[in-house]
């Protein structure tokens, strides 16, 4: 009878769903462990096969002989041979595009000190473009380290970029006197010194005055005592401007050139002291006598 009881008692059914659910869920997750392992075998599967086709589709692009170069193309070079330009890339006929470093190539011909800028682009299926644009020389800087005294190039943004090279165009007006680690530091111009003053003396004749271009500057010279002294490139007498005031005095000569060119005295002036006072210039040589210089 006992037994009857606990067969019909409902803790006994209790047990029996517990039991029976239990192995439920375990089926439940057992089906969902094997469906989550071949769904990620077939992901893994489906990846192997995309990375097997892309390697083999990269193999077939590299040795396609479509993608070869065949024709490089270069512009905007003048002081810089081609040559020059290609042994830089580490271009050859022959190589694929694919593996053509275009970051790479353009870094290479960058460091070349006449390039200015520089863009490589490839244009499928066989090409390589390459522009370039080379520093455009403003005037010339003859530095003194030590014994020795060398001229460079310097662009119209005051930075050093080369130096002069047997052969090469000496046609702009030089700046000497310059002291490295003095008047230049890590080819640029120092900010203040006296090159600087020279550079920015040259940078307002290159306005385009008629009366005193800066082609008609031979010279600049730094005197450590008397500041900067001027040459020009048809008359063999100093201009000494000194110090300060270099714009002042810049458009100040401008009126004594006028004037000595137009009573044709030019070629009688032995010396003219831009710094003689403040309000005076001093014209060996030659009668100044016009008003407001």
């Amino acid at each position: 009878m006992f037994e009857s009881v606990l067969a019909a008692s409902p803790w006994k059914r209790s047990a029996t769903c517990f039991q029976t659910q239990a192995v439920v869920n375990g089926a439940q997750r057992a089906l969902k462990w094997k469906r989550l392992v071949v769904a990620t075998l077939v992901m893994v599967a489906v990846v192997c096969l995309l990375a097997a086709g892309t390697w083999m589709s990269r193999h077939w692009l590299i040795k396609s002989p479509v993608f070869r170069l065949t024709e490089i193309r270069i512009t905007g070079v003048g002081m810089i041979t081609e040559r020059t330009i290609l042994d830089l890339a580490q271009l050859r006929q022959g190589v694929s595009l694919f593996q053509f470093d275009v970051r790479a190539a353009e870094t290479r011909i960058a460091t070349h000190p006449w390039i200015e800028h520089v863009s490589v682009k490839r244009q499928w299926p066989s090409t390589v473009t390459i522009t370039v644009a080379e520093q455009k020389p403003f005037a010339l800087v003859n530095i003194e380290e030590g014994q020795e005294k060398r001229l460079h190039y310097l662009n119209r943004g005051g930075r050093v970029f080369a130096r002069v090279g047997q052969g090469q165009e000496l046609d702009y007006p030089v700046i000497t006197g310059v002291l490295r680690h003095q008047d230049i530091e890590t080819d640029a111009l120092v900010h203040g010194s006296l090159a600087d003053s020279a550079f920015r003396l040259l940078l307002l004749a290159a306005r385009g005055n008629a009366v005193l271009p800066v082609q008609m500057v031979s010279e600049v010279h730094l005197d450590p005592e008397q500041g900067l002294i001027m040459y020009l490139v048809d008359q063999p007498f100093p201009v000494y401007l000194g110090w300060d005031r270099l714009q002042t005095k810049y458009y100040r000569l401008v009126k004594i050139l006028e004037h000595l060119y137009a009573r044709k005295q030019i070629d009688a002036v032995k010396e003219i002291r831009m710094d003689y006072t403040d309000d005076k210039v001093l014209v060996t040589g030659a009668e100044v006598g016009g008003r407001g210089i």
